[in-house]
């Protein structure tokens, strides 16, 4: 197999990815090195959760006073239930006046989730702001990088990490043209976002299919949490896979199936009604097994698979709809063609990844010279993450890791690895046995239905033991398509089985249900299991472990 490197590269830190966390992660280190690359599939605000088009604009939480974020450390520790580590909740919540105070510094309109009366998710008290305008946001992202004259931002696909020593010094990636780019660094910062892409309904915004922890754990590292994937309510009529407005389920619409028949009474255990359930859910968006919420999320699952449609649909009355906090929500619709009365049918829809590569007290990971942040990152979520800590995360650890990628570069020689050698790593990774079992496309349209099929709610070994089975006999070899328009496509999708591979083991491996991981075979918690798990790759054979 003949494959050459086309161009090289040299920076001081990588960044892999262009979303919230690696924009910030790229700026900060920026400021202290003298050059940046920042590599990204697609141009500012084309792909990243941060940049999702079909949600009302983010929320970010934040404390007031150190005081506060003492509360709000207290708050994220609930929610997650355990399986954290409590020095990056810390960093988190001190960490959050500073990531919007830097927001007000950028020009970014905010306003104060207690002036809409409205909880962030799992939280206990109003706190943090929502962003008014996502179009102020963007333009301001998008100056971070194009006026910093340390950065250079380069249009790619990440597809293999490079080791020399076991230190990470740069990663190979794919141009539209199919050609392989060596970047060469003193330091990287993975920021490839989670893998909501690899699921038929979904919030992805650009591929998102899971690449960094691939990456990252073909290379030895601990991929925690990933068993921890948040599922909100998003619509599938009128418009699909848009990111309906939780606080709102408190007006109490009326709840049908697709057939519009009344169907709650079938899914729900004496003593709760429709009310209690709309109520639960109201106090968060993501589905999670502690409350009653939960029952919504079953309706949904259990009239698609009657036949009754795929979801339950909500029926709104304007008439209710009058406050602050429903104005949120009814300048959204307006943008995006819709008012506050449309009949909207919902389904869970992949939304969030809560875990990602582990990062040690220091922000560290396993392997020296990589660091991660966003939803690359883990160990900072649990089972279920406050409405809002996305984007923190994304500002307070896109910052840490910048400066801790800044900080290891500036006592490292510039690496220039031979050819040979990042080849061979290069082969080691995408090598395998056996023929070739489709497109990219249909590989990647088998993965989505084993995931939706499998590693959505009501999990259980059987499913979780299947879905193993038919991704392993999924196989594509994208070294034998260089040099073609559909390259990174053919990566992309190989990663993709790997990291589906790797989140299937995961879920798993956790034999309880707690917050957004539902057993079905394994209903109660087990707190005998109450610690981050993890997993990782050693020549394509899944491992895993607890985290001690």
């Amino acid at each position: 197999m003949s494959i050459r490197i086309n161009r090289k590269m040299s920076c001081d830190v990588l960044v892999i990815g262009g979303g919230g966390a690696g924009i910030r992660a790229a700026a900060t280190a920026a400021d202290r090195v003298e050059k940046v690359i920042l590599l990204s599939e697609t141009p500012i605000a084309e792909s990243g959760s941060t940049f999702y088009p079909l949600s009302f604009e983010w929320g970010m939480l934040s404390a007031v006073d150190r005081e506060d974020a003492l509360t709000f450390e207290d708050e994220i520790l609930t929610a997650a239930k355990g399986c954290v580590n409590p020095k990056l909740v810390e960093i988190l919540a001190s960490g959050s006046m500073e990531a919007r105070a830097q927001f007000i510094r950028e020009g970014l309109p905010l306003t104060p989730m207690r002036e809409l009366h409205i909880t962030g998710c799992f939280g206990r008290e109003p706190r943090g702001d929502f962003l008014r305008d996502m179009d102020v946001f963007i333009r301001s992202q998008r100056s971070l990088v194009k006026d910093h004259p340390h950065i250079q931002m380069v249009i790619g696909t990440a597809v293999s990490l490079i080791q020399a020593d076991q230190v990470c010094t740069g990663a190979l990636a794919v141009d539209e043209k199919g050609e392989l780019i060596q970047l060469n660094a003193k330091a990287v910062v993975m920021a490839a976002g989670g893998g909501e892409g690899l699921y038929e309904h979904r919030a992805s915004h650009g591929a998102l299919y899971g690449n960094g922890y691939a990456m990252a754990a073909r290379r030895g590292a601990r991929i925690v949490n990933l068993e921890f994937i948040q599922f909100v309510p998003g619509t599938v009529e009128p418009i699909r896979f848009v990111n309906y407005f939780p606080f709102l389920l408190g007006e109490h619409p009326r709840v049908t199936n697709g057939r519009d028949e009344p169907c709650m009474e079938k899914y729900l255990p004496e003593g709760v009604t429709c009310e209690m359930a709309l109520d639960a859910h109201a106090k968060h968006g993501p589905f999670t097994c502690e409350d009653d919420g939960k029952y919504l999320e079953y309706a949904m699952v259990g009239e698609a698979a009657a036949g009754n449609g795929q979801g339950i649909k909500l029926w709104p009355d304007p008439a209710k709809m009058q406050d602050e906090r429903a104005l949120h929500w009814k300048e959204f619709l307006h943008k995006i063609g819709y008012d506050e009365g449309t009949v909207m049918q919902i389904y869970p829809m992949a939304q969030g990844f809560n875990g990602g590569i582990l990062l040690q007290d220091d922000l560290s990971t396993d392997i020296p010279g990589l660091f991660a942040c966003g939803e690359s990152s883990g160990g900072l979520h649990g089972p279920d993450r406050m409405g809002g800590l996305c984007i923190l995360a994304t500002q307070v650890f896109g910052k840490k890791a910048g400066e801790a990628a800044a900080a290891f570069a500036g006592k490292q020689i510039q690496p220039d690895p031979s050819d040979s050698d990042v080849l061979h790593q290069l082969e080691r990774d995408y090598e395998t046995d056996g023929q070739e079992c489709g497109t990219p496309d249909s590989v990647l349209g088998q993965i989505r239905h084993i995931m939706q099929e499998n590693a959505c709610l009501h999990r259980n070994s059987k499913g979780l033991e299947e879905g193993i089975r038919s991704l392993e006999a999924l196989n594509l070899k994208p070294l034998q398509h260089m040099n073609a328009p559909d390259t990174a496509f053919c990566f992309r999708a190989a990663c993709a089985v790997d990291a589906a591979r790797l989140i299937l083991n995961a879920m798993a491996n956790r034999k309880e249900s707690r917050g957004s991981h539902d057993r079905a075979d394994y209903p109660a918690h087990d707190d005998s299991l109450l610690k981050m798990q993890w997993v990782s790759m050693n020549h394509h054979r899944i491992d895993g472990g607890v985290v001690s």
